[in-house]
This record gives C-alpha cells, sequence and structure tokens, in this order.
C-alpha cells in the first residue's frame, strides 16, 4: 500500500511540473500535466524539449492585421487563408522582439 501511494506521489509531482513547464512553452498544460504523470520521467524531459511557441517566426495577417505563427495555415481571428510570406514579411520571433 505504501509503495502505490508514493508512486501517486512521485506521478503527482512530475505532473505538474510538466504542466508548468508545458504552460511556460505556450502549450497546454493539461495535456503535459497528463504526459509527465502518466510517464513521470520520460513525460516531463519530453515537456523540456518540446518547442517554445516564442521561438517561432511570426507574419501579420493581410485581411485583419493579427500577428499570426509562419506555420499557421489560417488567421485564427478572421478565417483569411495565408499564404506563404516572401521572406521580407516574415517577422523576428517574439522572444527576440521582447529582448
Amino acid at each position: 500500500m505504501m509503495a502505490g501511494g508514493a508512486y501517486i506521489f512521485i506521478a503527482l509531482c512530475f505532473g505538474l511540473a510538466g504542466g508548468f513547464i508545458g504552460r511556460m512553452k505556450g502549450s497546454s498544460v493539461f495535456m503535459w500535466f497528463l504526459v509527465s504523470a502518466l510517464i513521470p520521467f520520460i513525460g516531463l524531459f519530453c515537456a523540456v524539449l518540446y518547442r517554445n511557441e516564442l521561438d517561432e517566426p511570426r507574419r501579420l495577417c493581410p485581411q485583419c492585421g493579427k500577428d499570426c505563427k509562419l506555420y499557421e495555415a489560417k488567421c485564427l481571428r478572421c478565417g483569411y487563408e495565408l499564404e506563404y510570406p516572401a521572406p521580407d514579411e516574415i517577422l523576428a520571433p517574439e522572444s527576440v522582439s521582447h529582448a
């Protein structure tokens, strides 16, 4: 009985850490909580290595002007289908522009 309680405590701690890291990287807290809690060491390691949304290049939607990630195919605000921009239209990642 004691070993099961220890595993649940460890899984909960890893889950909270994974959720916190996922939130810092702009991803789903719940998803990274589950991954890190169900597979404690590997899940947390994956959350740490997951890409950072602040490091993604951006572009502006030509219709509404929303700041969109370069990999997005449609604007999330107005639904406009985004074409791949010319090199001079690509904005620096948020991590660079906030520094």
